[in-house]
């Protein structure tokens, strides 16, 4: 009998528990005493039991959309249904770690951010989010998580309402502590614990720090003061093949899950692979006609009826989370037993789960746009990789493979060197040099008409001197088969590392026509001029002083690779002349990409001076945007990009001597 009961009983016969005080005893009157206690509300709010919630459920009692095109209405899971069976497998009993491997804005950081909503209501905890980078953290803070918790109605009573509990690095709540950190800071990812970590757009971390472990294992230590009940989401879209949220998928995952839609039709149930989805004119069919007449399908698996986007939608509405793998001979994803997901979690013991989220089980991408995305990138190999890791949602495998030199000795043509190609296919000539201690080397190289951008190489080579280069690229007539001159349009020469004051001069001597370039691994934008020349003693620019042309030697690197595997017939190839040394096709061989950061490398050290060269090429090419010159006789004429005898540019003094959109007449 509890002591509570034991008193009711015999209060009125004066028969107390030992524990009881006498002098309280004493102190009562005779009789039946009657004893009322009712809790502040406070104290009820505190003790009531509430009753188990779904995340899915709750999403759509309290959420609010803050951001995308829906911000402002309240959650509905027939929007984004594959969404809502993540959230409820994050909170299924023994689940730490829940591993999202996804296409961009599939709605996967939404989904994080309803968790992290739900916890702040439901179960609360200190919790840490990392992003990328620092400005990232506190646009995502200011932009989404803020908003989140003043726009719904239930989370908005967990806010202090203290202006100093609200930063763009941490929110104090009622219930917890959110702090926001970014992948760049050690500081930011140390001294915390942590019962909930959100790690997001994993792939994008940058390791700064070569004596520290990767960002996201920093992170994870900090839940070990919760052994039990912590909870790790890892969220991204793949890069390569050894990226950390691939490994996190197809390694750490005890369990990895794809969504098996269900037909309209026939009602079975299938995993949607990107093979089943057809358009009229399969690889030759013209990619802006497949979008914008949406004529893109899938086709079911099972009846062979073509759906429409309306009907995927509906069968994706229809589906669920099932065990899955991947196949690793068809690369498809594919489920054995269907079984469903909170039945293989429990019988698994799972710890650790993972998704595979593709852009076709999205309402916001039409599967006509997957099809023209795959059309475009058929001749493109870093619009393959970007299909892969954007639509796929799948690493690209085969990109860090070497190039052959034997392979590339089929993009000889046979013009002798010095030759243009005839017949109105060239708008211009563009020059690079590349800056060696002893010498200079060179290509000069016509590209065509149109968006594809064909190019045939005209001259390379190496020079020892500045006179010779600059009688090769400003002095000489380049003539096609018809007789008709040609001359440099433009050229560039690398300015860093060797004879850097000596080409600074060079260029000078050539205002307008040389360019002097620098290559930089990472940088925001394709690329940047930077002011060379100042007046003395301060930061302001000279008026028409020298430029330097900052180049994102990782973007045109990428794309260099991919013209390079263009087949020889098909359009955008890179074509050389048949005169074109061995020596410098095998330096387009030297650089790899390595997989681990992303980035170039020449693992050899090979000489690498033509692949240098190339890719500033196209950089050139993309500063004067040859792509957009119309053909001659198809809009406003154009002086023919240099063929006859031209005058001497005049420098501009606005861009430091640059003519970036054409020429002054």
């Amino acid at each position: 009998m509890s002591a509570a009961a034991y008193m009711r009983k015999n209060i009125h016969r004066r028969v107390f528990p030992a524990w009881f005080p006498p002098s309280l005893a004493a102190a009562l009157p005779a009789g039946r005493l009657r004893v009322r206690f009712r809790p502040s509300r406070p104290e009820r709010s505190a003790m009531r039991k509430r009753k188990p919630v779904p995340p899915s459920v709750w999403a759509e009692r309290h959420r609010v959309v803050t951001n995308g095109p829906m911000a402002g209405s309240r959650w509905s899971n027939e929007v984004t249904p594959y969404l809502a069976g993540i959230m409820d497998a994050s909170f299924l009993p023994g689940v730490q770690t829940i591993v999202v491997c996804k296409s961009p804005q599939v709605g996967g950081s939404t989904a994080l951010d309803t968790c992290l909503g739900y916890v702040a209501d439901r179960c609360p905890g200190p919790a840490l989010i990392v992003y990328p980078d620092r400005n990232t953290a506190r646009e995502n803070a200011t932009d989404r998580i803020q908003p989140m918790f003043r726009q719904s109605r239930q989370l908005s009573r967990l806010m202090t309402g203290a202006d100093e509990d609200v930063t763009a690095q941490r929110i104090k709540l009622r219930t917890m502590l959110i702090y926001m950190g970014w992948a760049g800071s050690i500081q930011a990812l140390g001294n915390k614990t942590i019962k909930y970590l959100f790690l997001d757009e994993l792939d994008k971390y940058e390791n700064r720090s070569s004596r520290e472990a990767p960002p996201e294992r920093l992170a994870e230590k900090r839940v070990i003061a919760y052994p039990l009940d912590h909870k790790i989401w890892k969220i991204s879209t793949p890069t390569v093949e050894r990226g950390p949220i691939w490994q996190a998928l197809t390694v750490e995952a005890q369990a990895v899950f794809v969504w098996a839609a269900r037909c309209p039709d026939c009602g079975r149930a299938q995993v949607m692979n990107f093979d089943n989805i057809t358009w009229p004119g399969g690889g030759d069919a013209d990619p802006g006609e497949v979008e914008a007449s949406s004529l893109a399908r899938y086709a079911c698996v099972h009846c062979g009826v073509l759906w429409t986007d309306y009907q995927r939608n509906r069968a994706v509405r229809a589906g669920e989370w099932v065990l899955g793998r991947r196949d690793e001979e068809t690369g498809h994803w594919r489920s054995d037993s269907f079984e469903p997901m909170a039945d293989a979690v429990a019988r698994l013991r799972a710890k650790r789960i993972g998704f595979h989220i593709p852009a076709w089980l999205s309402p916001f991408v039409s599967l006509s746009e997957i099809a023209a995305a795959f059309l475009r990138s058929r001749h493109d190999r870093s619009a393959l990789k970007d299909f892969c890791n954007g639509y796929k949602a799948e690493p690209w495998f085969d990109y860090t493979q070497d190039r052959r030199q034997d392979i590339l000795a089929r993009l000889r043509d046979t013009r002798p060197s010095g030759t243009v190609p005839g017949r109105g296919e060239v708008a211009c000539l563009l020059a690079v040099a590349d800056t060696q201690d002893n010498g200079f080397w060179f290509e000069v190289r016509a590209f065509g008409w149109g968006p594809t951008l064909p190019s045939w190489s005209v001259h390379s080579g190496f020079v020892d001197t500045k006179e010779a280069l600059e009688e090769i690229f400003f002095l000489s007539d380049y003539r096609d088969a018809d007789g008709n001159p040609y001359r440099v349009y433009a050229a560039g020469i690398d300015a860093m590392g060797h004879r850097t004051v000596e080409i600074y001069d060079f260029c000078r001597k050539h205002p307008g026509r040389l360019i002097p370039l620098k290559g930089e691994q990472r940088m925001s934008q394709p690329f940047a001029w930077t002011q060379i020349e100042h007046y003395p003693g301060s930061k302001r620019a000279i008026p028409g002083g020298l430029k330097m042309l900052r180049v994102n030697s990782k973007i045109y690197k990428d794309n260099l690779a991919a013209k390079l595997e263009i087949s020889p017939a098909d359009p955008g190839a890179w074509l050389f002349s048949s005169e074109t040394s061995d020596e410098w096709i095998n330096q387009l061989c030297a650089e790899t990409i390595d997989e681990t950061t992303g980035e170039w490398h020449n693992p050899r050290q090979r000489p690498n001076h033509a692949w240098d060269v190339s890719y500033n090429l196209l950089a050139l090419a993309d500063l004067y945007r040859v792509k957009l010159w119309p053909r001659p006789g198809s809009g406003p004429a154009r002086n023919r990009a240099g063929a006859g005898k031209q005058k001497p540019a005049r420098p501009n003094p606005y861009t430091g001597g640059n003519q970036i959109f054409g020429r002054d007449k």
